[in-house]
């Protein structure tokens, strides 16, 4: 869950004018006059989901990410909800420097970890202390899949951003906004190529095995080539558990709520929490993870005990674990090969949890693997494997699998 708060900016979305599946938009370079003409992809055709609304170069970009990408624009595109409604969806497009190789750069759709459910923590517009946007403190890590040959679609994912409440953990709303992101980025840039994988970290690491999941369903007409999920939520009920004094946890516990609440409209809050957790239950819906984090680290005495975060009576426990356990991935077989990596510090995601995922992945014929990183936590998994983490394995693990 992503631990980092900085002051946030609104996404502006600028609609542009579509014919017969054909979008016109402000080129990234020469000129305002300038433009350029975008392809539909697999289906995408017209207004249908993953169809490019807009595309605006970033100015205040990260320099990791700068130093390492000859272009960088945050897009809207056009997705859909699960109750079917059309909706828009922020993200940004980030191409790698150099010549593209033949067919194209291979995108990686990038899923963010936890950042919270306001509009303020939407990882496109949030700028770092210094100003500048680092899709909510991943720069380095997504430096890496740039320097490495891989285009980035980073999503913010439903209702971050963009009109409409995040469904927070909902694992198949997330999943189409991964999906639908490579879309939008492959019609922006004719240089890349329409293969592509989901790799995510935390929150992220769920929506990327989502991904996979729909990727013959929502993805037809992409190359799919597989899933890397970093320290991945994939048990929900077991990612949370009732009543501990973790801030992390009872913050996961009230996000969760408000991500069910959009499947489950009839969620009553009062029936899941204390009084005193309910009043601070509006923070939520205001802060980003880390201030929520900080919050519920203060000293509350009795005022916020631990019963204050868990359902209030058997029968609301018995449904809200069988509303959570909906949510967890896998739940059957991806058609592509899957990675899942974490350390053996990570106080968030217990390794017993990930390995059974990988089991559960293997018993629905998925190729899946797991690695375990000695003296990594939930955020330092994310460092090259010259500092101990994974991610010069996960730059290695998509190399070898790029190609059939």
């Amino acid at each position: 869950m992503q631990a980092r708060m900085f002051r946030a900016t609104a996404l502006s979305v600028a609609v542009a004018a579509t014919l017969s599946g054909v979008i016109t938009l402000p080129a990234h370079a020469g000129g305002e006059d300038a433009t350029t003409t975008v392809r539909t992809v697999g289906g995408s055709e017209g207004e249908g989901p993953g169809s490019l609304v807009s595309a605006k170069a970033i100015a205040d970009l990260d320099p990791v990410l700068g130093s390492v990408t000859a272009r960088a624009d945050r897009i809207v595109y056009r997705s859909r909800s699960l109750s079917g409604e059309d909706i828009v969806v922020g993200g940004v497009l980030l191409k790698p420097k150099g010549r593209a190789p033949k067919g194209g750069w291979p995108v990686v759709s990038w899923a963010h970890g936890s950042s919270g459910i306001s509009d303020r923590c939407a990882p496109s517009t949030t700028p770092n202390k210094d100003g500048k946007v680092d899709l909510y403190g991943y720069s380095a890590l997504v430096a890496e899949l740039l320097k490495a040959g891989y285009a980035v679609a980073a999503t913010d994912y439903e209702g971050l951003g963009t009109a409409g409440e995040h469904p927070y953990i909902v694992a198949d709303s997330e999943g189409r906004g991964v999906i639908d992101a490579v879309r939008a980025a492959v019609q922006a840039d004719s240089t890349l190529s329409t293969s592509w994988f989901a790799v995510g970290h935390s929150q992220g690491g769920q929506a990327a095995i989502a991904a996979g999941e729909l990727s013959k369903s929502w993805g037809k007409g992409l190359d799919f080539r597989g899933t890397v999920g970093l320290a991945p939520v994939t048990d929900v009920g077991q990612a949370y558990n009732y009543g501990s004094p973790s801030p992390v946890d009872r913050g996961f516990y009230l996000l969760a709520l408000h991500g069910l609440k959009t499947v489950h409209t009839g969620l009553r809050y009062e029936r899941f929490l204390g009084d005193q957790a309910m009043a601070m239950l509006p923070k939520v819906k205001t802060d980003c993870t880390a201030k929520i984090w900080e919050d519920f680290s203060a000293d509350f005495g009795d005022k916020l005990n631990d019963y204050q975060f868990t359902p209030q009576t058997p029968e609301a426990a018995l449904r809200l674990q069988g509303w959570l356990d909906a949510q967890s991935v896998p739940r059957g077989r991806t058609p592509g090969p899957m990675l899942l990596l974490q350390g053996d510090r990570d106080p968030s995601i217990k390794m017993a949890v990930t390995r059974q995922a990988v089991r559960n992945a293997r018993a629905a014929g998925t190729a899946a693997e797991f690695r375990l990183y000695p003296g990594m936590d939930h955020y330092s998994v994310l460092t090259p494997r010259s500092q101990g983490g994974a991610a010069t394995d996960v730059v290695n693990w998509l190399n070898s699998h790029k190609t059939r």
